[in-house]
C-alpha cells in the first residue's frame, strides 16, 4: 500500500498566526516542530494500517518547512520549490490514497489563517459552479489522478469543508477555530492521538 501526504501548515496543531507560520516569524521554528510531529502522527497511522510506501510532500510557502531528520524514518520527503503540481507534487496514480494534514479552510472562510493559495490576493475561487479553496482542489486533482482522498487534519471549519466536498474522507480536528487568529487547542498529544487514530481507520 503507497500513500501520498500533502503537508500545509495553518492547519497544524497549535498554530493560530503567521509568527508561526512564517519564516522569521518568533514561533516559526516551534510552527515547523509542531509540523513535523503532525506529519509523524499521519505516518504512524498510516504504517499502522500497513502501508509499505510513504511520500509527504512540504506544501507550505516556500516548501522547505519540515526538517527531513525531525520526521519518522520511514517516510521519503519532497522538499523545495519550484514544483510543476505544488501542493501535490509527486503524486500519481500509482498511489492507493492521499492524506491532507494541517490544511486550512478557504479564502472568506472563519477558520484559522483561511486563504486560498495567495494570502489575500485570491478573494475566491469556484469549481462546478461551487466556492472551492486549497481543500476543495486537492481533493479534485487527486481524484483526477484515481487516487482517493481518505483523511484530513486542520481545525473544524477546515473539516466541515472537506465534509462538504465528500463526506467519506475522514476528519481530523485538531483545534476549533474562534477567528482567523485564534482557536481553542486540542491537547498536542490528544490531537496526535487522534490523528494517528483517524488516519489509521481512514
Amino acid at each position: 500500500m503507497r500513500i501520498y501526504i500533502s503537508v500545509d501548515m495553518e492547519g497544524v496543531t497549535g498554530l493560530v498566526d503567521a509568527e508561526d507560520v512564517q519564516p522569521g516569524g518568533r514561533d516559526y521554528e516551534r510552527g515547523r516542530s509542531m509540523m513535523a510531529e503532525d506529519v509523524n502522527a499521519a505516518v504512524r497511522g498510516a504504517l499502522a494500517a500497513g502501508a509499505a510506501d510513504i511520500l509527504v510532500n512540504d506544501a507550505h510557502g516556500p516548501m522547505r518547512n519540515l526538517l527531513p531528520e525531525a520526521l519518522h524514518p520511514a517516510v521519503r520527503l519532497v522538499r523545495g520549490k519550484p514544483k510543476q503540481m505544488g501542493m501535490l507534487e509527486g503524486l500519481t496514480g500509482e498511489y492507493d490514497a492521499a492524506l491532507c494534514v494541517g490544511y486550512h479552510s478557504r479564502a472568506g472562510a472563519p477558520g484559522v489563517l483561511s486563504h486560498s493559495f495567495m494570502g489575500h490576493e485570491i478573494e475566491d475561487m469556484w469549481l462546478d459552479g461551487r466556492p472551492v479553496g486549497e481543500i476543495g482542489l486537492a481533493h479534485a486533482t487527486a481524484a483526477a489522478l484515481g487516487v482517493p482522498v481518505v483523511a484530513l487534519t486542520g481545525d473544524d471549519v477546515a473539516c466541515a469543508e472537506m465534509t462538504a466536498w465528500d463526506a467519506s474522507v475522514v476528519t481530523v480536528p485538531v483545534k476549533y477555530a474562534h477567528d482567523r487568529f485564534a482557536a481553542e487547542l486540542r491537547p498536542e498529544a490528544e490531537a496526535w492521538r487522534a490523528v494517528e487514530a483517524g488516519v489509521a481507520a481512514a
